[in-house]
């Protein structure tokens, strides 16, 4: 077993008191510090740390660990909502509404315009918050976008990026926008069917043409990708 590392207390140890210092946690008694919303309390290698709505306390012996670990596991506690500074839960809650409000005008041009260019590019954004099964062209998406939506648009990515856009805003915002109905209602035209149809010809037409080579077994995963496509819009059309 390794000895205790820290014979005074880890309350008493200067650099403990410098690293909360610099998180907002100040000394509010001998072994305790506070940032006026959690309680940090030491007694002597143990840590309870008790999180702002005094729900349940985080008990952890440090006994046995260094300055590093021990501050990782602080880093770990204080980043939950518990722990938080006030200044840090304003911070969080203005970049929260910035965030959804930032999405609420990208429904809001969606809405008003679905069928423009910059509005298909804008639902391929919003879906591809949404899930991991749509495809999105960062510099088609930026090329199509005023000065305006571009901004909506960063605002929302970054809010989300930092998770201050829930799933629920998202499905809203689809649902407000009208693209929850038009995902069932939207299907391939006729013209798009029949350039699928004549791309799946093409390759093979090619495939009986080229020799056996690499490009041979590109050619046919793409002509296998190609007639499931096909397989799918049949049974779409049903």
């Amino acid at each position: 077993m390794m000895p205790q590392l820290h014979e005074n207390g880890l309350a008493q140890q200067p650099w403990l008191s410098e690293f909360l210092r610099l998180r907002g946690f100040q000394r509010n008694g001998v072994n305790s510090f506070s940032n006026g919303r959690a309680l940090l309390r030491f007694e002597g290698q143990q840590l309870i740390a008790t999180p702002a709505d005094s729900g349940k306390s985080w008990r952890s012996d440090l006994s046995e660990v260094g300055p590093k670990a021990i501050c990782f596991v602080l880093t770990q506690i204080l980043s939950t909502p518990g722990f938080l500074s006030p200044e840090e839960v304003a911070f969080r809650a203005v970049q929260q509404s910035a965030a959804e409000e930032a999405l609420h005008q990208v429904g809001e041009s969606i809405r008003q315009n679905p069928e423009s260019p910059t509005s298909q590019h804008l639902r391929r954004f919003v879906w591809s918050l949404f899930n991991g099964h749509h495809a999105l062209n960062l510099w088609r998406l930026k090329d199509s976008l005023d000065g305006e939506r571009a901004a909506a648009v960063a605002q929302a990515f970054s809010g989300w990026m930092q998770g201050f856009v829930s799933e629920e805003k998202l499905r809203r915002g689809l649902v407000d926008s009208g693209e929850m109905a038009r995902w069932n209602e939207v299907h391939l035209s006729d013209p798009d069917h029949a350039r699928l149809t004549d791309a799946m010809n093409a390759v093979k037409d090619l495939l009986n043409s080229v020799p056996p080579c690499a490009q041979f077994t590109r050619l046919t995963l793409a002509n296998e990708l190609l007639q499931q496509a096909m397989d799918s819009l049949r049974d779409v059309r049903k």
